[in-house]
């Protein structure tokens, strides 16, 4: 066998032999989930933040009332800019109530994937099931956390 040859084996084995120890020594990802209908449903800290919610949009709805009771005494171009006002006013709370939801589901989550060592999370409704089959299942965990 040639020095050439004798080189090339011996560095196919170490290759072969650093390979076979890297895989030997990996973790398997962790892949969790939760159920979003649940955590809605049974989160104290979630059916608070969607209280709230519920009475701002109900302020607000009850502004849209009232503008519509005013409409009379106003020119078309102002009534179009109130109602336009009015409608962001009600997206723009919608969109912070719906923010701190997702801050408080992230901050457990993240808390409790670094305790178990979770790589991924998804969330699963009753309507749409991200995982079908195997996984771990984080929703009693992220209620509790959010208590």
């Amino acid at each position: 066998m040639t020095v050439k040859k004798k080189i090339l084996v011996a560095g196919i084995a170490l290759l072969t032999a650093v390979l076979a120890s890297g895989c030997a020594g990996e973790r398997k990802a962790s892949i969790a989930y939760f159920n979003a209908d649940r955590i809605d449903q049974e989160a104290p800290q979630i059916k608070a933040i969607e209280e709230e919610a519920a009475k701002k949009m109900e302020e607000l709805q009850k502004e849209v009332i009232d503008l519509l009771m005013k409409q009379g005494e106003m020119t078309p171009e102002e009534f179009q800019q109130a109602q336009q006002e009015q409608m962001i006013k009600m997206q723009t709370a919608g969109q912070q109530y719906q923010m701190q939801i997702r801050q408080k589901v992230d901050v457990a989550l993240d808390e409790i994937c670094k305790e178990k060592k979770i790589d991924a999370v998804l969330q699963n409704s009753s309507l749409e099931k991200s995982v079908i089959l195997g996984g771990i299942d984080l929703t009693d965990d992220l209620i509790e956390k959010l208590k």
